[in-house]
């Protein structure tokens, strides 16, 4: 699956999802993009995933008129984040453009 980080996503993430093609938008140079043009960009670009961390999209956004899945991650914490991969992996396939995609993680403490 062709997945797009949101610029407030851990780049981390990006080497963490096996088996997917996983851009970020900083690469892309879309990090300074508001959300809509963001969603914009990644549905002309051939994404079929956009992961972000900003808990504000789903008010920002329509995302029921978005045709693009829209997963949001409750934390950018990174090591949260990284010991939670097996939770994020299951959570891609089930992702639907049109309904709310959120994954709740348990807070992990610093190595």
């Amino acid at each position: 699956m062709k997945i797009l980080l949101d610029h407030n996503t851990p780049q981390g993430l990006r080497n963490l999802l096996a088996g997917h093609e996983v851009e970020t938008a900083q690469y892309r140079g879309w990090d300074t993009l508001r959300n809509g043009d963001l969603l914009q960009n990644a549905l002309d670009h051939g994404f079929e995933l956009v992961i972000t961390c900003d808990q504000g999209i789903r008010f920002e956004q329509n995302l029921p008129a978005v045709p693009i899945p829209v997963l949001t991650i409750a934390t950018n914490h990174w090591p949260t984040i990284r010991a939670s991969i097996p939770l994020i992996e299951d959570a891609i396939p089930s992702a639907r453009a049109g309904q709310s995609n959120s994954l709740r993680l348990r807070q992990h403490p610093l190595p």
